[in-house]
């Protein structure tokens, strides 16, 4: 899990960059987004794995921790997975254009990474399977909390 620290340095890259869906992330409380954010790179990688990808994509964490979010709290529609997955490429593209010149052949290097992630998390057997568990694990969160109320 990331320090509180590197989760409000991300908001503030993403806000910074303008970011799509920064303001879903603001509306959560700082534990939400940090429970939520477990950088890139599908869940079944582990987490030492996670890390490196994360690490050498840097570039786009912002974009991962919306995408992250929209996705932890999953409502299980295709609808809802489409757009969260649509978000996530155009911020990946914003990142790309924001860090590098139009002129800089690594600026469309990172605009096709982008592009590759986008077609990773749309994937039906990667990205639709860990849409469909986010919404069990969300819900089956909530019940407890309900409980652990009653």
């Amino acid at each position: 899990m990331e320090t509180t620290e590197k989760i409000e340095s991300l908001i503030a890259r993403g806000v910074e960059a303008d970011l799509f869906g920064m303001d879903f992330v603001q509306s959560l409380d700082l534990e939400t987004v940090r429970d939520g954010y477990n950088g890139i790179g599908p869940e079944f990688l582990g987490s030492d794995v996670r890390a490196k990808v994360t690490d050498h994509l840097a570039i786009f964490e912002p974009a991962a921790l919306v995408h992250d979010l929209r996705n932890e709290f999953s409502d299980g529609t295709r609808y809802s997975f489409n757009f969260a997955n649509y978000e996530f490429l155009k911020n990946c593209r914003k990142l790309a254009d924001q860090k590098y010149g139009w002129y800089n052949p690594r600026r469309y290097f990172a605009r096709h990474v982008a592009h590759l992630l986008y077609v990773a998390v749309s994937a039906e057997k990667f990205g639709w399977r860990a849409w469909l568990e986010a919404k069990e694990r969300h819900e089956k969160k909530m019940r407890a909390l309900n409980k652990a109320s009653h």
